[in-house]
C-alpha cells in the first residue's frame, strides 16, 4: 500500500497549516477530509519528516499508468486512508478485500472503499459498510489491514457484482491457487440474493484464463449465447503439425478467438515489433489451415460487433 497521513499526524510531525499547504503543492495530495497521501519523496528540507516516515514504513509511492489501472491505484489510496478509522469489528470486503489480497479488478468496479460489519450499515462518499454476518473463520488480515478471507471475498463479489467484475477476479484467484471451484461452490448460499449470478460466475471462471481480458471474453460469449469456445487450446493442422496455442477455440468448429492485450506485445522478451511479426505469421498459418480467426482487443469487450460476428460464423458453420 501507500503512506497516508492524518492531519493530526502531520501536526505531530511539525507541520503547520501553512506547511501542509506548501507540501500539497509539492509531494503531498489530499485523499479526503483530514487524510493525505505522499505522492513522491522530494528533497525539500521541510518535507523530510514525510520521507523518513515513508522509508521506515516500507510502503510504496502511488503508481500512475495513464490508463484505467489508475482508478484501482486511487482505490488503494482510499482503502489505506480508512484503515485507521474503521468501526470496531469491521473488516475490508468485496473489491477492497480483493485489492488488498492482490486481486485487482479488470476495470473500475467501484470508487469507494468497502467493508462489512454485523449490525452496522453506513454509506458515505468514500466508504460503504454493509451489514453482514462475519464468522470468525471469514476474517483475516493482510499486514495491518483487517480483511475478509480470499474465499469469503470471492463469494461476496460473485453475489454482489456483475459477471464482468467477478469472473476475472475469480479466474485470477484460481490461477494463483488461492481457491478452488469446489470450495467456492460449497460456500454459495442458495436462495440468497445474487446466488444465481454467483453460480454462473463459477461456471465461467477458469484458471486457464491467462488475463482479465480472456475472462471478459468468456463472459461476453455467455452474454451473446456463444457456446463451445474452449480456453487455451493447442491447434494442429490436418497433418498433425502444431500451429498455435489459442486463447479460445470452438470444440467442434474451425473458429478461433484471440485476445490481444498490450502485454502480448510490450511484455514480450523479443520486443513489440518481433512479437507483432510472430503473431501475424501465426495468424496466417491458422487461416491457411482453414480456421476462421477473430482478433479481439480491449475495446471489443465493451461493444457487440465482434461477438455478433463470432455468433453468426458459428451459426453458419452449423454450430
Amino acid at each position: 500500500m501507500v503512506s497516508v497521513f492524518s492531519a493530526k499526524e502531520l501536526r505531530e510531525l511539525g507541520f503547520t497549516d501553512a506547511g501542509i499547504r506548501d507540501a500539497l503543492e509539492c509531494c503531498l495530495e489530499r485523499v479526503r477530509r483530514g487524510r493525505f497521501v505522499l505522492r513522491r519523496s522530494c528533497s525539500q528540507v521541510g518535507h523530510e519528516p514525510l520521507r523518513l516516515v515513508h522509508e521506515a514504513s516500507a510502503t510504496e509511492h502511488p503508481r500512475t499508468y495513464g490508463d484505467i489501472r489508475d482508478d484501482t491505484e486511487r482505490l488503494k489510496i482510499l482503502i489505506r486512508s480508512h484503515a485507521d478509522d474503521l468501526p470496531r469489528d469491521a473488516v475490508f470486503s468485496h473489491i477492497s478485500a480483493a485489492v488488498i489480497h492482490g486481486l485487482d479488478p479488470p476495470f473500475p468496479a467501484t470508487d469507494v472503499a468497502e467493508a462489512i460489519r454485523r449490525g452496522f450499515h453506513r454509506s458515505k462518499p468514500t466508504i460503504r459498510i454493509r451489514e453482514r454476518k462475519l464468522p470468525a473463520d471469514d476474517a483475516s488480515a493482510v499486514a495491518d489491514l483487517p480483511v475478509t478471507t480470499i474465499l469469503r471475498t470471492l463469494l461476496d463479489i460473485a453475489n454482489d457484482y456483475s459477471l464482468e467484475t467477478s469472473v476475472p477476479i475469480i479466474s485470477a484467484a484460481l490461477r494463483r491457487g488461492d481457491a478452488s471451484i469446489e470450495d467456492l461452490s460449497s460456500g454459495i448460499v442458495r436462495g440468497r440474493r445474487g446466488c444465481r449470478d454467483a453460480v454462473q460466475a463459477l461456471k465461467l471462471a477458469d484458471e486457464r484464463h491467462e488475463s482479465p481480458g480472456e475472462s471478459l471474453c468468456a463472459v461476453k460469449f455467455f452474454r451473446f449465447g456463444i457456446t463451445g469456445m474452449q480456453p487455451q487450446v493447442d491447434t494442429f493442422d490436418e497433418a498433425g503439425a502444431w500451429l498455435a496455442r489459442n486463447d479460445f477455440r470452438h470444440e467442434r468448429l474451425p473458429v478461433i478467438a484471440e485476445f490481444h492485450g498490450v502485454g502480448k506485445y510490450y511484455l514480450s522478451e523479443k520486443g513489440p515489433d518481433r512479437a507483432s511479426i510472430e503473431n501475424h505469421e501465426r495468424h496466417m498459418r491458422l487461416l491457411n489451415a482453414g480456421f476462421r480467426v477473430f482478433n479481439l482487443v480491449w475495446a471489443d469487450l465493451f461493444r457487440a460487433r465482434e461477438f455478433k460476428r463470432i455468433s453468426a460464423e458459428i451459426a453458419n458453420l452449423g454450430g
